[in-house]
């Protein structure tokens, strides 16, 4: 793992435990809050009612008469999304993550929900093989953490079965930024490559050898504070990294003030939230 690779990995570990605990303390009840990606806005034109239960159930729709029967997850966090899909009939699913805090949680939840028979949970990189060949491959807000995207694709296609399908949930530029002082903070805080844009991430499934069946635009639904307030917020947090003594604790503030700087870019209107539905051709041209 490179070095890139390990500061991000060690960050997602401490935003998984913030996360968990923050849900604990709010009192959440049993297999709720489980969901680490953004809250979207009720949408009033066909799109998902909220971005937990209901992003999962416009995206099980979309694959309405599809193959389902196993199923990825490439970035599964605490196992929300894979373990409502493989509730679906007679399911099985692999969700892959590097945090073994994910990993303890989501297969405790599995055994809660009688699914532990049914799902495994497994502890490295995307582009790690994983036995096996799936109907639907799900990757949601986490290919943007990718660093060789080209090589996730492609893994992605090999362990497609032909016909299959791949969800990919992003958060990227409408257009390639050069210089942006927005993008470069997202990058830093996050160590994770510089967003990519639509152009870009479009062509990058077309090289993997899949086909792009369907493509939307979420970005309307996706809660946006005004630059201003990014702005302030940010510079507390940077008071705040500057005193804490504490390197996990640094890593949490990082995690905040990444997400500012993506706020501050859906505010200029330059990202958008991009769902593609995909798919492995069922037999070769």
């Amino acid at each position: 793992m490179t070095t890139d690779a390990r500061a991000m990995a060690a960050m997602y570990e401490t935003l998984s435990r913030w996360q968990w605990w923050r849900r604990r303390w709010a009192r959440a009840r049993a297999g709720e809050g489980l969901e680490l990606r953004k809250r979207l806005l009720p949408s009033t034109q066909g799109g998902p009612a909220d971005g937990g239960p209901g992003l999962d159930r416009w995206l099980q729709a979309k694959l309405d008469g599809r193959p389902a029967a196993r199923v990825l997850d490439l970035g599964c966090g605490f196992g929300a999304s894979l373990l409502r899909w493989i509730e679906r009939g007679d399911a099985v699913g692999v969700g892959v993550t590097q945090s073994a805090f994910q990993i303890a949680r989501a297969t405790a939840e599995a055994r809660r929900r009688g699914l532990a028979a049914r799902c495994r949970f497994l502890r490295q990189d995307f582009t790690a093989p994983v036995d096996g060949d799936f109907d639907v491959v799900l990757a949601v807000e986490a290919l943007g953490h990718a660093l060789d995207l080209d090589s996730v694709l492609q893994h992605v296609h090999a362990v497609l079965r032909r016909g299959g399908t791949f969800v990919w949930i992003e958060d990227l530029l409408r257009h390639p930024l050069s210089g942006d002082l927005d993008v470069a903070e997202v990058a830093r805080r996050w160590g994770s490559p510089p967003l990519r844009d639509v152009v870009s991430a479009r062509d990058a499934i077309g090289r993997a050898g899949l086909r792009i069946v369907e493509e939307t635009d979420l970005s309307a639904q996706v809660p946006i504070l005004p630059v201003a307030s990014a702005l302030a917020r940010s510079r507390r947090l940077g008071r705040l990294h500057a005193c804490l003594p504490l390197r996990p604790l640094r890593r949490l503030v990082d995690a905040f003030a990444g997400g500012l700087a993506l706020q501050r870019l859906y505010a200029r209107g330059l990202a958008c939230y991009r769902v593609w539905v995909s798919e492995r051709p069922a037999a070769v041209a």
